[in-house]
């Protein structure tokens, strides 16, 4: 509803009559400043005439304090109607001002409820666009441009312009998606191929790298794998042809006897008689030849000891004979 106060009534006129400020003896009151002036100028003040120099200062200021009060007072009266008048304008202004301020609390909330609306329209029609391109509905972000009045309707529609923009935004996302996903596929089938981890390789595209940036590492991580398992062949190798070779040197200086081969030095069997290989010492030491050979010993130990050294002779095949 219009209000019947128009513009035009709430112009008013103002009386005032601008005043002029002069002074009466103004020329007599020049000359005085002047031979006032030209008098304390001529005289001059040392170390010998301070008490004159201090008279005069005060003398000086007596009259700059007669000056300023009077302008001061002048300017005071010259002032009050001025003043008076600002104060009745500044609460007209006031008061219309506090009525303002409460209409527009009301224009805003107004405004933020008619926000709001249009923010769930938006929305609306995002969570559509996104279930066709099988994404979720906050994928994009939205721009304030969409929530203003201008974006809708007379009817409050959302216009074809903007939902043709928020479609837009939301098929770039949907395609780099398919794109991240298809790029994935290919690292995890290619480091599959190549014998390696294929999801932690394919992770990397999310890391932002490039299906050919991430081949090529997948390229290097192979040849540095192969390189590993040559050296770690080579090693084998070497050792199985040292082990070898060392296993010769000892049935080279072995001695062979009807329990196996024995070490000459150590009296270890190297290999028994069933031509395995048998690490344990035995308690007698042998000479190159066939026939066997017997010691009679008197031996003193613990009872685990002896058990110990029975079970030796047991499983070594060395006859015992007792003797009294």
């Amino acid at each position: 509803m219009k209000n019947e106060l128009a513009e035009k009534d709430i112009k008013f006129s103002v009386n005032y009559t601008p005043s002029k400020i002069y002074i009466e003896n103004e020329k007599q009151l020049d000359e005085l400043i002047n031979d006032v002036t030209k008098h304390f100028e001529a005289q001059i003040f040392s170390d010998s005439n301070i008490p004159e120099a201090k008279d005069a200062r005060a003398q000086l200021n007596k009259y700059i304090k007669i000056l300023e009060d009077r302008r001061k007072e002048i300017k005071k009266d010259f002032k009050q109607p001025l003043d008076d008048f600002e104060k009745v304008m500044k609460g007209y202004v006031n008061r219309l001002g506090v009525l303002s301020e409460k209409i527009n609390l009301s224009v805003k909330d107004y405004e933020e409820e008619q926000k709001a609306i249009r923010l769930e329209k938006i929305q609306w029609e995002m969570a559509k666009l996104a279930e066709q391109f099988n994404v979720e509905a906050n994928v994009i972000e939205v721009h304030s441009n969409w929530l203003t009045k201008a974006s809708f309707t007379a009817k409050g529609e959302v216009r074809p312009k903007v939902i043709d923009e928020i479609k837009d935004k939301i098929k770039i996302i949907a395609m780099e998606r398919e794109r991240v996903a298809a790029d994935k596929a290919t690292i995890a089938d290619y480091a599959e191929i190549a014998g390696l981890d294929p999801y932690a390789w394919a992770n990397m595209i999310d890391q932002g790298w490039s299906v050919a940036d991430i081949r090529e590492k997948i390229k290097a991580a192979v040849e540095e794998k192969r390189v590993r398992m040559l050296e770690a062949e080579r090693k084998r190798a070497a050792e199985d042809e040292y082990q070898a070779a060392m296993k010769e040197l000892e049935r080279s200086n072995a001695v062979e006897t009807n329990t196996g081969l024995i070490d000459p030095d150590t009296g270890e069997i190297i290999e028994n008689s069933l031509g395995t290989s048998n690490n344990m010492p035995t308690t007698e030491t042998y000479e190159e030849k066939q026939e066997l050979i017997t010691a009679t010993l008197q031996l003193t130990g613990t009872v685990e000891q002896m058990q110990a050294l029975n079970n030796f002779i047991v499983g070594n095949g060395i006859q015992v004979v007792p003797v009294e």
